[in-house]
């Protein structure tokens, strides 16, 4: 995976700061398989301990910040740890998707 999206997600970490709950972070599709082109957004999941309104205003806030800093869209969807693993989610083609494409950036 490029060291790029690496950054990108420490970046995003380091803005919303130790107490925002972020258990780890996925990056998955075609930036993580390299088959991107310059207009392709970078796929995030963030898995939070717990999914609460302020806290989801803060990674979308953040996530918008850096796709005005990067030059592409930062898609992001935001779970919390119950729901991703152990939840209807966790059994999802979604979230198997991501665990067997994606890549764990950040934990």
């Amino acid at each position: 995976m490029d060291r790029h999206v690496r950054e990108v997600v420490r970046k995003l970490i380091a803005g919303l700061g130790l107490d925002a709950g972020i258990v780890r972070v996925y990056a998955y599709g075609s930036r993580v398989r390299g088959d991107y082109d310059p207009g392709s957004d970078l796929d995030l999941l963030v898995e939070l301990r717990e999914v609460t309104a302020t806290a989801k205003r803060r990674v979308l806030d953040r996530a918008w910040e850096l796709s005005l800093e990067e030059g592409y869209v930062i898609s992001v969807a935001i779970v919390s740890q119950e729901a991703f693993e152990a939840g209807p989610l966790s059994v999802s083609q979604y979230a198997r998707n991501v665990r067997r494409e994606g890549i764990e950036v950040a934990a």
